[in-house]
């Protein structure tokens, strides 16, 4: 396996819209990394970068060491999974898995009479320089802005181009095909792993959804690859089928020790099998963490209110003297994020509404004074009732309550707190009733400030 790097990376299409800006991330050997974000955000065309399937307009990707922008997807040995299972339908599992080491070719180092490697001109990546140099030469003429650093990079591939047309620096090959009992060994290794040996014969028509997604899997296993791109495998499963393919996604990936890179749109699907999570939105990185740090601290209203199921709720406050006041009017719009449900209860009588602030929040926030803030308090951090002693909890807030929807044990109410929508996750005992007004209270360990215009984290 090996580390995947991206440095700034861009991607520019041909109408002058841009996909991805300037994305930065390393990852390490053997990790599992999951970019997430809604449709369009960008995540997808940065793994079909990586794969090789689009051009980078500029920027770096590196696999282990080897600089890979003009490399072919097939030389890249790397391996994807599609959303599309793509099976051949005359083909038998095992014809499926073994179908692309049977018309791939490996490369083979080639030896002098001494038995030493032969070094040639790397023109592989003398190409792969010369269009990166094409690439920059037309955003520096499309920029309006400082070309300085584009220039800057334009002149370093510039002098390894003419570096490496003087030095040979890559080892002579060929390329054979695998032979007939590696193929075989290679195949039923993976069918061991994925649980199909008994189905090796079957064709795809007699498979279920989740066994045809364990062949599209296989087929990538059998590569041993240096890493697994993996472009939503699961959007195509029901629910219950998802919930197992995680764990058997997850289950792979810890025995074959792989380096993984994984898209999906579902939080719930990043959450539970990440190492570390990529948000993105517009085209941007958002955010990079372990999905602890990303919940639990989250830099802006757009990573808090996507990840976490209910979203987080955002209340517009004016900042007081040790206090914050609950704004009355309508709901924070936090863009890209839904927010609540119409189907709330109507505030009778808009009163004035406070939380007091500890010591830790009235430092932090002391030069907003008569500002306005958002406020983001997660369903599951309030308390109805008498407030547990063992957390240190706001004074009491009234909200008018709507709908309300049973999940078992819990319950999702929604509701209104002088006119702004809040969702309210509590235990399913709790007896709520449209339009009735309740108390209830903030852990304000778990309050987050975020600016009104930028909508970054204050901290």
């Amino acid at each position: 396996m090996a580390t995947v790097k991206l440095q700034n990376v861009n991607k520019i299409y041909n109408n002058a819209v841009q996909a991805v800006y300037d994305f930065n991330l390393t990852i390490n050997d053997r990790e599992f990394v999951v970019f997430v974000g809604p449709s369009g955000c960008g995540k997808s065309t940065t793994l079909r970068m990586i794969a090789g399937l689009e051009d980078i307009t500029y920027g770096d990707v590196y696999i282990g060491d080897r600089l890979v922008n003009e490399v072919a997807p097939k030389d890249r040995d790397i391996a994807m999974v599609f959303q599309n299972y793509a099976l051949f339908p005359h083909m038998t599992v095992y014809g499926n898995i073994a179908f692309g080491l049977k018309v791939r070719k490996i490369p083979q180092v080639v030896h002098d009479k001494e038995g030493k490697e032969i070094l040639v001109t790397d023109k592989e990546q003398i190409a792969s320089l010369k269009a990166q140099v094409e690439n920059l030469r037309l955003s520096i003429d499309l920029e309006d802005g400082d070309t300085e650093e584009l220039k800057k990079k334009l002149a370093e591939k510039t002098e390894r181009i003419a570096y490496l047309k003087k030095n040979p620096t890559a080892v002579k090959t060929r390329k054979v095909k695998m032979k007939k009992a590696e193929i075989d060994r290679r195949v039923k290794e993976a069918a061991e792993i994925l649980g199909l040996t008994e189905y090796l014969d079957r064709k795809p028509a007699n498979l279920s959804g989740g066994q045809r997604q364990r062949v599209a899997l296989g087929r990538a296993i059998v590569r041993n690859p240096k890493a697994f791109l993996m472009d939503e495998p699961l959007s195509n499963l029901d629910a219950k089928l998802r919930v197992v393919m995680r764990s058997e996604i997850l289950r792979i990936h810890k025995k074959l020790n792989a380096t993984t890179i994984y898209v999906t749109h579902d939080q719930t699907e990043a959450m539970t099998m990440a190492d570390r999570i990529v948000i993105m939105k517009g085209g941007y990185i958002q955010q990079i963490g372990t999905p602890n740090e990303i919940y639990r601290d989250p830099d802006n209203t757009f990573v808090a209110g996507f990840i976490g199921s209910p979203a987080m709720n955002f209340l517009s406050c004016k900042v007081g003297e040790g206090f914050l006041e609950i704004e009355n009017g309508e709901s924070v719009i936090v863009e890209g994020l839904g927010q609540g449900t119409d189907e709330v209860g109507e505030t009778a009588e808009q009163e004035r509404q406070t939380l007091l602030l500890n010591e830790a929040q009235k430092e932090l926030l002391k030069g907003l004074v008569g500002k306005t803030v958002i406020l983001g308090i997660r369903p599951e951090d309030v308390y109805f009732g008498k407030a547990n002693q063992e957390i240190e909890y706001t004074n009491g807030l009234k909200a008018v309550c709507g709908m309300s929807e049973l999940l078992g044990n819990e319950i999702i109410v929604y509701g209104t707190v002088n006119g702004q929508k809040i969702l309210i996750k509590t235990d399913a005992e709790e007896k709520m009733k449209a339009d009735e007004t309740v108390v209830f209270y903030v852990n304000s360990k778990r309050m987050y400030f975020f600016d009104s215009e930028t909508q970054k984290r204050i901290r």
